[in-house]
C-alpha cells in the first residue's frame, strides 16, 4: 500500500512542478500580482493531498484534518512577478525614496509599480509622534520622567553636544519634580524606584529614520535617551538610592533643544498627580510636543491626540469621559503649561449629546491652541 501511495506521490509532484514551471514561464514581465490558474492550482492541490494521504499510513498515530478542523486548500495563490522583485531589491538601495507611512507604522518606498512597507513592532517609534505614543504608553508617570530627564539635561549642560553624559540620581528628578521629601528627609524606596524603571524603560525606546544625505546615506536607528549605567546602591544602613548616567538622542536633542519646547516644559505638568491627573499629563504631554512652534501645528483631531497619549474611550459613560477631557484641557489652560488650548466640538454637538450620540462628538472634535 505504501509504495503505492509513494508512487501517486511522486507522480503528482512531478506534475505539479512541470504545471508551475509552464505558468511560471508564461508570466514574463506583467505588472504587479498574478493568481495561479485554476488547472495549475488543481495539479497542485492534488499533489498536496497525495503527500498527505502518503504521511497518514505512514503515522502511527492519526492526525485530524479536513472537514473536521474546517480547513480546505486555498482557492488561489499570488505570486509576485520578476519584474516586482527586482523593484522591491532596488528600494532597499535607495534610502531617499522611503518616508514615514501614513498610520505612521511603519517605512514606505515606492516605484510606479510596486510599493515596499516595512512594518515595526510597538518597541520602534518613527519620528516625534511615534516617540510620544511609546512614551505615552508606559504611562503619566514616565511621561514625567522623560520631561524631567529632558529639562535637567538643558538646564544642566546648556548648549553642549547631545552626546555629552549627566549623571543623576532618582532624588534629582523627584525634586526637580516639586515632589516633598519625607519627614526624615529623602524619599521613599519605592518612588525612587519607580523612577529608575522609568529611565529604562524610556532607554529602550528607538527612532529610525533615513538618512539621505553625505557619505553614509541610509537607515539609522537613534535612541529616545543613551544610558551608560543604571545601578541601585544602599548606603548609610540600608537607605536604598538610584543612580544612572545618559544623555540625549540626537533626534530628541534637536525635537526639544530649542528654547520653545523647553518652555513648554512647566513645573505645573511635571507636578501633576500622575493617578489623579493622568489625563492632564499625558494629554499636555502630547499637546506640548505637537502643537504651536516655528511651522507646528495649532489644532488636532482629539481621537488623533487620544491615540498618540494611549487613552482610549471607555465603552460605558461617553458623557462623563467627555466632561473629563474638558476639565483636564481647562486646568491646561489655567495653569500656562498650554495657554489657550480648548476643545472644540463639531457643529450640532448640543443635538448630539441629547440623542445620546456622545461618541460622534468625540470622533468630530478638536483641539486647538489659540493665539493669547
Amino acid at each position: 500500500m505504501s509504495e503505492v501511495l509513494q508512487q501517486e506521490a511522486d507522480d503528482a509532484e512531478s506534475a505539479a512542478r512541470d504545471a508551475f514551471a509552464r505558468f511560471y514561464l508564461s508570466v514574463g514581465v506583467s505588472e504587479g500580482n498574478v493568481a495561479l490558474p485554476p488547472e495549475v492550482a488543481a495539479v497542485m492541490t492534488r499533489w498536496v493531498e497525495a503527500r498527505r494521504a502518503l504521511e497518514d499510513i505512514k503515522k502511527p498515530v492519526p492526525v485530524r484534518r479536513g472537514p473536521r478542523l474546517k480547513t480546505r486548500p486555498p482557492e488561489t495563490i499570488r505570486v509576485p512577478t520578476p519584474l516586482t522583485a527586482r523593484d522591491a531589491l532596488a528600494l532597499l538601495f535607495l534610502p531617499d525614496a522611503w518616508e514615514t507611512a501614513q498610520d505612521g507604522l511603519a517605512l514606505q518606498a515606492q516605484t510606479p509599480r510596486t510599493t515596499l512597507r516595512v512594518e515595526f513592532d510597538d518597541v520602534l517609534g518613527f519620528g516625534p509622534e511615534q516617540a510620544i505614543r511609546q512614551i505615552a504608553r508606559h504611562g503619566p508617570a514616565t511621561a514625567q520622567t522623560f520631561l524631567a530627564l529632558a529639562a535637567l539635561w538643558h538646564e544642566k549642560l546648556g548648549d553642549a553636544p547631545a552626546e555629552t553624559y549627566l549623571d543623576l540620581w532618582a532624588s534629582d528628578l523627584l525634586r526637580f519634580q516639586g515632589r516633598a521629601e519625607t519627614p526624615k528627609g529623602g524619599y521613599h524606596k519605592d518612588d525612587l524606584l519607580a523612577r529608575g524603571r522609568d529611565v529604562y524603560f524610556l532607554s529602550r525606546i528607538t527612532l529610525p529614520r533615513a538618512q539621505t544625505t553625505g557619505p553614509l546615506a541610509g537607515l539609522a536607528l537613534s535612541r529616545l535617551i543613551s544610558l551608560e549605567a543604571l545601578e541601585s546602591v544602599s548606603e548609610d544602613g540600608g537607605e536604598s538610592v538610584v543612580r544612572f548616567r545618559y544623555h540625549l538622542g540626537r533626534e530628541v536633542h534637536a525635537w526639544l533643544g530649542d528654547a520653545e519646547h523647553s518652555a513648554r516644559i512647566s513645573s505645573k505638568l511635571l507636578s501633576y498627580h500622575p493617578v489623579r491627573q493622568k489625563y492632564q499629563i499625558l494629554l499636555g504631554f502630547c499637546l506640548a510636543c505637537v502643537l504651536g512652534g516655528e511651522g507646528g501645528l495649532r489644532s488636532i483631531e482629539l481621537p488623533r491626540l487620544l491615540a498618540l497619549a494611549g487613552v482610549g474611550a471607555p465603552p460605558r459613560r461617553l458623557s462623563a469621559f467627555l466632561t473629563t477631557l474638558e476639565d483636564a484641557f481647562a486646568d491646561l489652560a489655567r495653569d500656562g503649561v498650554l495657554p489657550g488650548v480648548r476643545l472644540v466640538k463639531p457643529a450640532g454637538w448640543p443635538e448630539l449629546l441629547a440623542s445620546r450620540q456622545t461618541r460622534s462628538i468625540l470622533e468630530g472634535a478638536r483641539v486647538t491652541l489659540e493665539e493669547r
